[in-house]
């Protein structure tokens, strides 16, 4: 019985250990091609939040807005990164995590960019202030929050409890 508990908890470490050397690579190689590519996502981003902007009749400049998007596209790549380190998830549904995911955190990002935009031409504080708990938000908790949403709980776990 003590053994079989030792050998639970070394598979354990063991699984954490890889779960965070694999999101250590993927961080790695996400953010790499992001540095290649991202200029694509900004301006799509950015492109979103212009239609939602022309509503209220405002114009979106998109040298600003490629400046503040740059600081917010960076939560797919967290995303990504834990979905693809999580382990005991079949690819099926770690590609359909990915896909809805990433859906959400660029609406997120166009949300985001347009209050910003709608700020700046209001210079309402009511909307500063809930720009700041967006951005905090989409950029700290949302990730987290989709990867778990998305991805079945149990497989976070590196190991099962018993039953007995």
């Amino acid at each position: 019985m003590e053994n079989e508990n030792v050998k639970r908890a070394f598979e354990g470490t063991r699984g954490v250990l890889l779960f965070f050397l694999r999101f250590v690579i993927a961080s790695i190689v996400l953010y790499l091609i992001y540095t290649k590519l991202g200029v694509y996502y900004t301006k799509l981003v950015a492109y979103g939040a212009k239609p939602l902007l022309a509503i209220f009749k405002y114009r979106l400049v998109m040298e600003r807005a490629l400046k503040v998007t740059e600081d917010i596209s960076l939560n797919p790549v967290v995303f990504l990164s834990l979905v693809i380190a999580t382990g005991n998830v079949t690819l099926v549904t770690k590609l359909r995590a990915a896909l809805w995911g990433f859906v959400i955190l660029t609406a997120g990002n166009v949300v985001t960019i347009f209050l910003l935009f709608l700020y700046g031409y209001t210079r309402s504080e009511t909307l500063g202030t809930g720009i700041d708990w967006l951005n905090l938000t989409t950029n700290f908790f949302l990730p987290l929050l989709l990867w778990f949403i998305l991805l079945p709980i149990r497989s976070l776990l590196p190991f099962r409890s018993s039953s007995t």
